[in-house]
Parts: structure tokens; sequence; C-alpha cells
């Protein structure tokens, strides 16, 4: 059997020093970050930056040429995969290794991309692009499983309405976010002039899956809307009217013409081209006839479409109240009880105000009315908002937010609230259990982001004994719960190594 030697330090010292970890991390803005903290985000145009708050080592993905993006929920995991695309294919990063693996996709997908991974690594969602034209679907929500063997299976495609509350195809549906246990996805539906709705996705014990539209209160019930067009008519093309030797002849001709034009342009020739290659010289007066009378019939086609399009959009104008939401502002709290967003009011979407979803049965709206954009919410329902400069919570069932500080000396956490009282909190997010915190304020180039575990590995040593029979969680050095139950069996089943339990330090040999 194992023998656990506990190190008895009385003679240096029977304190623990603070066991909460707070730090300063300038230059960059992390918006994202791991349950654990261990792992914070960074995102530009093609860029990832991938910080271990552990070694404070920078990870950085950007070549100038490689679209890298990140997901857009929860899309790291505390052991350090993440999730989101390279130049449009869904993909997973094994940040240890420096390994990206595409997720499995299938002919004729467009751009796709993975959102959001549950910690156990077993679910991925995301969404796969197609090639369907405007008044259609043209972004379908799926999901990855894992196989017993690490690898992933082909996706599955989540369901979802064929047609929103106006009678029209949606343009989007995007699944942002996934609950631990793989049962619950925040998502969004996108009209398709962009609007957003909140979308809530359960999957049932047989494993299929349901869905809510958060819709209400955009109109009245019952209205009917006009007919919104999808067929959009197709110019005609000048190359269904020409031979293979009149269209050669024609490419010639302004292969020639540009390169003229050019020379012009750049002061090689002082001679301006005069003839310009139109491609109806080159038909025959037959197929000019033919191409006429098509492009007679687009216009008469283009001016009904038209004319349908600008009438259902009058009439939504007319009658719908603009309560959208923000997209991609989506977050979903780890036990998948709160859905945080923001609603934009307003067609200009420029005021917003934060809105939880409490996730039940049938999922209850709250809009705060604040002027706030929502950011997080942890498993008790405390919400986190920000106005960009100042970050606030909305303590679970309270209407009236107090500041981050505040909120953190409420908790009893006085050591952070001080050490967080000298700084600009702007835009705060947390973790479920809200026991880590990160946030960021600043402008591009002078950002500066912060990080506090308020549960941070203790520095003393302890040689007090533990009841064999308490129910205790053993923690590894890099805070992931690797054993749980009653202490003596915890104890005696660890591997070699350095543990927390109870919040004391413990060595296996």
């Amino acid at each position: 059997m194992k023998k656990l030697l506990f190190l008895a330090m009385t003679m240096l010292s029977t304190c623990f020093m603070s066991a909460q970890i707070m730090k300063e991390i300038p230059g960059l803005r992390y918006h994202a970050m791991s349950e654990n903290g261990k792992w914070m985000l960074s995102v530009d145009n093609g860029y990832i930056g991938i910080l271990n708050t552990e070694t404070d080592e920078l990870q950085e993905y950007c070549d100038g040429v490689t679209g890298y993006t990140l997901g857009m929920g929860n899309m790291v995991t505390n052991d350090g995969f993440l999730v989101g695309n390279i130049d449009g294919a869904p993909s997973i990063l094994d940040i240890e290794k420096k390994e990206w693996k595409q997720l499995p996709v299938k002919k004729g997908d467009t751009y796709s991309s993975a959102n959001a991974i549950t910690n156990s690594r077993k679910y991925i969602v995301g969404y796969i692009g197609n090639s369907n034209g405007f008044g259609n679907t043209t972004i379908e929500p799926v999901i990855w499983t894992m196989n017993s063997d690490g690898t992933y299976a082909d996706y599955e495609k989540l369901p979802y309405p064929e047609k929103d509350f106006t009678g029209v195809a949606p343009q989007y549906i995007l699944p942002n976010c996934i609950s631990e246990d793989g049962t619950v996805i925040g998502a969004q539906l996108v009209r398709q002039d962009n609007e957003c709705l909140p979308m809530i996705y359960k999957k049932a014990e047989d494993g299929t899956w349901t869905y809510e539209v958060y819709d209400k209160g955009l109109c009245e019930e019952g209205t009917e809307f006009p007919e919104f067009p999808t067929e959009e008519p197709i110019v005609p093309s000048y190359y269904d009217y020409l031979s293979q030797e009149e269209a050669g002849a024609y490419k010639q001709d302004s292969t020639e013409y540009a390169d003229s034009l050019w020379a012009y342009t750049i002061g090689e020739s002082t001679q301006r081209p005069t003839y310009y290659p139109d491609p109806k010289y080159y038909m025959t007066e037959e197929n000019l006839n033919m191409y006429n009378e098509a492009w007679d019939s687009y216009l008469t086609l283009s001016d009904e479409y038209s004319q349908k399009l600008m009438n259902f959009r009058s009439f939504y104008y007319e009658h719908v109240t603009p309560n959208f939401y923000t997209m991609n502002g989506v977050w979903l709290s780890t036990n998948g009880k709160y859905y945080a967003t923001t609603c934009k009011k307003g067609w200009e979407g420029t005021i917003g105000d934060a809105a939880l979803l409490t996730v039940g049965k049938t999922s209850e709206l709250y809009d705060y009315k604040d002027g706030l954009s929502g950011y997080c919410v942890t498993n008790d329902g405390d919400f986190f908002v920000s106005d960009a400069g100042t970050a606030y919570v909305y303590p679970a069932n309270s209407k009236e937010k107090v500041t981050l500080i505040d909120w953190l000396r409420s908790k009893g956490e006085t050591e952070a609230a001080d050490w967080l009282s000298d700084k600009e909190t702007g835009i705060a997010i947390c973790s479920g259990d809200g026991r880590v915190i990160s946030g960021y304020f600043g402008a591009a180039g002078i950002y500066d982001s912060w990080l506090i575990k308020l549960d941070g590995t203790p520095t003393g040593i302890t040689g007090i004994e533990q009841d064999g029979n308490s129910h205790v969680k053993a923690y590894d050095m890099q805070g992931r719960i690797v054993a749980e139950g009653e202490y003596n069996e915890v104890r005696n089943n660890l591997k070699r190594g350095i543990y927390i339990i109870n919040g004391r330090k413990v060595v296996v040999k």
C-alpha cells in the first residue's frame, strides 16, 4: 500500500500564506479562459494567443497566411484543449503538444467552426456552412462526439426551425456554448437581416434534442407577414450565348485591352486603348437576340423580387419591436441553468441592456434595462455585466447591481477586493463556481488584463490529520480534481505526487 507522508512543518510554520492568486497581465486583451484559470485566450484577425497563467508562457498562432480563429463559447478545457477553426475548417488544438487536428466534415461543407467543448472533451458543438442561397439557412448547428480512442465521430446535425416567427427560414443557427454535462446548448437563431434571438437546446434521456427559441413580445400574436422572396433571379451569363471560338476571341481581346490600359496607366504607353471588347460584339445575331430576351426577363423578375423584398421589410419594420440580441454575445453557466446575453434595442442596434434567461421547462428572460452588456453567469446565477469601464455583478435573484469589488467583499474576499480596488475593472468573466475571475480594460495596443484565483494553491504546509470518514476532494497541482470520496479511500488510492486535499498539501510516495 502506498504510504502517505504528511510534511509536518511545525518547526517552520503552521500557518498558511494567502491561498489567493492575483496577477496583472499587461499587453493583450484576454477575453476568455478555462474554468480553472490556467489558460487565458486572446484573439485578433488571424491571431490566437494562449497564456499559461501557471508558467506565464505565451503560445501564439499567427503566420500572416493562415486564418486562426477561436470558438465563441467555452472553447478551452482545463487540461488544455482548444476549439475553433483554421481557414474555415473546424479544428481542435492540443495546447501542450501544439498539435492542431481538423474535426470531421463532409464533402460540400463550406466555412465551418467549432465553438465550444465540454471539459471532458466528450462533446464539441459548432456549425457547418453550406452553399444555400439568400433566403435559406446557410449555417447549420452540429455536435461532434468523442470516440473511445479519443478521435471524433462524424458530426450530428442538431434540429432547428425551418421558419422563424415571420415565416422566413433563419439565415444561421449558431451554437455558442455547451453545459458541462453536455445536455444543454446555448445558441442563437439569426434572421435573414442578421437580427439574433436566444435559442436553447436540451438533450432528453433518449439522446434526442429539442430546442426553444425565445421570440416573445416581438409582434402581436397572429401577425401574418408578407411573402419573403427566396429565389433571387440569376443574371444571364454572356458565355451561355457564345460559341467556344467566340468566347476564346472575347477573352483574348479582353486580356489585350486590360494590358494596354495598364500600360497607359503606369506611363509605359502614351496611347489609351479605344476599343472596348463588349461580349455582345462576338455573338451571332440570333444569339444576341436570345441574350437580350433573357436580360429583359431578368430585369422583370428582378423588379418583382425587389418589390416583394421591400414590401416584406416595410411591413416588418412597422410591426416588429426591435428587441434582438448581440451576435455571439452568449454565455451559458456550466450547469446549464442560466443563459447570459445582451439585448440590443432599436434598428441601429446601438443601445444595449444586459439580459438573463433562466433555463427551465419554459425559459424565462429578465431584461435589466440598464444600458450595460451581459458577459457571463455563475452556476448560482450571479450575472457579470459591464459598461466596458467598470465590471458589475447582479447577485443571484437581485435586480440591483453592485461593483465587482463590492461583490467580492460580500463573499468575504477582502484581499482580492482590496487588490482590485486601485484598478479599472473593465470587463470581467468568471468560472462556473465564481472562484476564478479574469478581466481586461483599455484599448487596442494598450490593454491590461488581470486574473484572480480565489482558491489558489496554498504555499504553506500543514500536519493536521483528517477524519478518515470525511468526504474530500483531491486536487493535483494544476487545480484538477483527481479523486473524490471518503478521506482514507482517496488517500490510499492516489498515485505518487503532490496533492491538495481540503486546502492542505500532501505528498504521496
